[in-house]
């Protein structure tokens, strides 16, 4: 509960994506968000998402 009001305070969410694992990691890696070796790490393929996400809202935002 303390982590859910610390990301509401903070504007932040978290949702479940249903994603195509190949299609995904080949994707992050052709961008490199993500290491060809941690391919199969379900934390990396998480954070390299999250970072992907990050960089395409700011430039679309004009803040890059």
């Amino acid at each position: 509960m303390r982590l859910y009001r610390q990301r509401k305070r903070a504007g932040r969410r978290v949702i479940m994506l249903e994603i195509d694992e190949v299609e995904t990691a080949t994707m992050l890696e052709e961008l490199h968000f993500l290491h060809p070796l941690d391919a199969d790490d379900d934390e990396a393929l998480e954070r390299a998402l999250c970072k992907m996400i990050q960089v395409l809202c700011r430039a679309l935002a004009g803040d890059v």
